[in-house]
């Protein structure tokens, strides 16, 4: 089934409008006041980029920065259509670049029977915008920018490339740029989406958080008024921003006036909290920590009547202020001046630097007398997966003042020397105990098509429940059970997107067991049923290489389908080299056996913002070529449930991605085909479940000092009398 919908019809495009009409009407903005600053923030046109009202500016979205938008405005150089509906979403990908997809829905859809060709005219269309602004910056002159709308994809609408320039001048931000548009489906006398000179004002009203805008997109006219509003903190430091506009002078391709009323609403939300920002909030709000005199002189000889803590009074302080943090299988101990602390964390699921910071702080300040390093061994399932140490008495000072240079020098990785002879504290505070026996985690599934024939967006929720008991070092047994919340009539049995409504019930069991192969060699492997009718195993293997932080991946699953009469066999495998750039960008390549057997490469570029992670990704199968681009999260809180006998969570990374086929002259049928060029996909993914989901390289730890600041202020200074 075809993924883009197209139906519209020829004619003659409309004048462009009198260059002398549009200065006067800028000129009468410009005049309107002097002395307002103009409103901070950036607002996303209908094409779906950063810009005015219809128009791309030459400023872009801030490395990590999200843009949501809805809105309803429609060219009528499409046609006169019943519902206008526009969707985009927006990245900061990187500095100066920002990449956005939009699913725009113009179209005269009716109530028909389910399952039934929807080809009713008009548009539902799915495309890429990519722009780039120019690294010049030079005085007196304004920001450059270059850009391309609906990149690639087999039915092209919106296809245009740009080059914008913008600039501000107090309460004034205008921006002037020109448009080569390509006709809609390469249609001789098809309607273009951009094309010719464009330009356009932004005029901030007073003190008010308001603005007029007024432009020209090169065939018509618009005006309308945006607000921004105030960062909400409430909201992850989002801005929301309003916008109602008016067309003016606007004509369809017959000729025939079509001016229309159209509002765009778009939330635009940072991923990632700046050191900065996260430092500022830690000294302004957070209980400060006694000076460290009192700390330094714990040594001396007491004034008559006081006692002083002995070694062991602080190591059982430190254990039970860790276990009430959530934290499991805490134990403690002394390696001559060193102090070892060991722990297992299922509380702070967002990233294991939350959990290193809790213990890190909790150990340099209830470190004893005479302690020089403190060491935090990060267990999961029973086994370490990270050492890391660092000079308590740098650390103690980075909590109080959170200066992060000396402590990131002092910071060590790799496994401690003469570990088997630690002096594990007597009594619970040596035990590591264990108090956590059953986790259960919860899941959304998302099965969903967009754009096509027989529906905008038809869909399969369920929900899906983990639960997981840790077996002997490294070992796990976990159950999947799914249960179907909702989903669209086209995808019930029978109709035409059957194969992705969900299924309820037992979906997976399996046996899990990770171990190390040497110190630098990683790998699980499971048995079991998956996917409830097959039976198979599944693994990965991941070499830390020794000269650097990139690794090498090998991962594959063998399924052995039950249902049918005559059993069926899926075997997939992956071979990668992953390139870490820095701590957050990575570019993975390698060669994969996909499920439908075909072969050929894959390439995978990951950005991390904080805890989120955009992917951009391009696979070769066979004769087809997907590319598309996933986004990654954790859902649930910060800090979840704490250790207990039963600890319910959130998942640690949710994933859902969007993809498209590029066609070729030998290849023009952009189909939906859910079983075409899928990679593996592990059931457990030992990344997520043991690995911090990748994030353990020692340059990444260094990055994240002032998150484990952060961490401690929040969960863990509480704990210190």
């Amino acid at each position: 089934m075809i993924i883009k919908v197209t139906e519209m019809s020829a004619g003659l495009y409309p004048r462009r409008p009198p260059a002398a009409r549009w200065a006067t009407t800028v000129l009468g903005l410009a005049l309107c006041q002097v002395t307002a600053v103009q409103a901070q923030g950036l607002g996303v046109a209908s094409l779906g980029a950063t810009g005015g009202l219809t128009i791309p500016s030459a400023y872009v979205l801030g490395s990590g920065d999200l843009a949501l938008s809805l809105g309803n405005y429609q060219d009528p150089k499409f046609g006169k259509l019943d519902r206008q509906r526009n969707f985009s979403m927006g990245i900061g990908l990187l500095p100066r670049v920002e990449l956005f997809g939009r699913f725009a829905e113009y179209s005269n859809r009716f109530a028909i029977s389910p399952g039934a060709f929807n080809l009713t005219g008009g548009i539902s269309d799915i495309s890429a915008n990519l722009k780039w602004q120019l690294p010049i910056e030079l005085r007196g002159l304004p920001r450059l920018a270059v850009g391309a709308t609906d990149i690639g994809g087999g039915a092209v609408l919106f296809s245009s490339k740009y080059a914008v320039a913008s600039d501000e001048y107090g309460p004034l931000r205008w921006s002037l740029g020109y448009a080569r548009g390509k006709p809609a489906l390469g249609q001789a006398k098809g309607a273009k989406a951009l094309d010719g000179v464009f330009g356009g004002a932004e005029f901030k009203l007073g003190s008010s958080r308001a603005t007029l805008l007024a432009e020209t997109d090169g065939t018509q006219r618009h005006a309308g008024l945006r607000y921004y509003s105030e960062v909400l903190p409430w909201l992850g430091d989002a801005q929301l921003v309003g916008t109602l506009q008016r067309s003016f002078g606007a004509t369809n391709l017959a000729g025939r006036a079509a001016d229309a009323t159209s509002f765009n609403v778009s939330l635009i939300v940072p991923l990632g909290t700046a050191d900065k920002t996260r430092q500022a909030r830690v000294d302004a709000d957070a209980k400060p920590l006694p000076s460290l005199a009192p700390m330094v002189q714990a040594g001396a000889a007491p004034a008559t009547g006081v006692m002083v803590a002995t070694a062991q009074d602080r190591l059982d302080d430190l254990a039970r202020a860790l276990r009430a943090t959530g934290l499991d299988r805490v134990r403690v101990g002394t390696l001559g001046d060193q102090l070892v602390v060991e722990y297992e964390n299922h509380r702070y699921l967002h990233n294991e630097a939350d959990a290193l910071g809790v213990v890190l702080g909790l150990a340099a300040e209830y470190a004893p007398a005479g302690t020089v390093r403190a060491h935090a061994i990060t267990r999961k399932a029973g086994l370490v997966v990270s050492e890391t140490s660092v000079e308590v008495a740098a650390y103690r000072s980075f909590l109080r003042d959170g200066d992060a240079a000396r402590v990131q020098d002092t910071l060590g990785f790799g496994r401690l020397p003469g570990y088997a002879a630690v002096q594990w504290a007597a009594g619970e505070a040596g035990a590591g105990r264990r108090r956590t026996w059953l986790r259960m985690e919860l899941k959304p599934l998302l099965n969903y098509t967009l754009g096509t024939e027989y529906g905008a967006f038809d869909y399969s929720l369920a929900a899906q429940v983990r639960s997981t008991v840790g077996l002997w070092k490294g070992a796990e047994v976990y159950a999947d059970v799914v249960q179907r919340l909702a989903h669209s009539d086209n995808v019930e049995p029978g109709r035409v997107f059957a194969s992705s409504l969900h299924r309820n019930g037992l979906k997976t069991v399996a046996l899990q067991q990770s171990f190390w192969l040497g110190p630098r060699l990683f790998t699980s492997v499971g048995a079991g049923r998956y996917n409830y009718d097959d039976r198979g195993a599944e693994g990965e293997s991941i070499m830390f290489l020794p000269w650097n932080d990139d690794t090498l991946h090998l991962k594959g699953s063998y399924m052995r389908h039950q249902a049918d009469v005559l059993p069926r066999i899926e075997e997939a495998y992956a071979a990668s080299y992953r390139w870490r750039f820095n701590p957050q960008t990575w570019i993975e390549a390698g060669y994969q056996q996909y499920t439908d057997r075909s072969t050929g490469p894959a390439l995978t570029f990951t950005r991390w913002f904080s805890d989120v992670a955009v992917q951009l990704f391009a696979r070769k199968g066979g004769n087809n070529t997907f590319v598309g681009l996933e986004l990654s999260l954790p859902l649930g809180p910060r800090q979840a449930m704490g250790a207990g006998p039963l600890q319910i969570t959130g998942t640690p990374r949710y994933a859902q991605s969007i993809r498209t086929r590029l066609t070729t002259g030998g290849n023009t049928g952009n189909f939906v085909d859910d079983a075409a060029v899928r990679p593996v996909n592990l059931n457990y993914k030992p990344e997520v479940e043991l690995l911090n989901s990748g994030r353990i390289a020692p340059d990444y730890i260094k990055s994240q000092v002032q998150r484990m600041r952060e961490s401690f202020y929040l969960y863990a200074r509480e704990k210190i009398n």
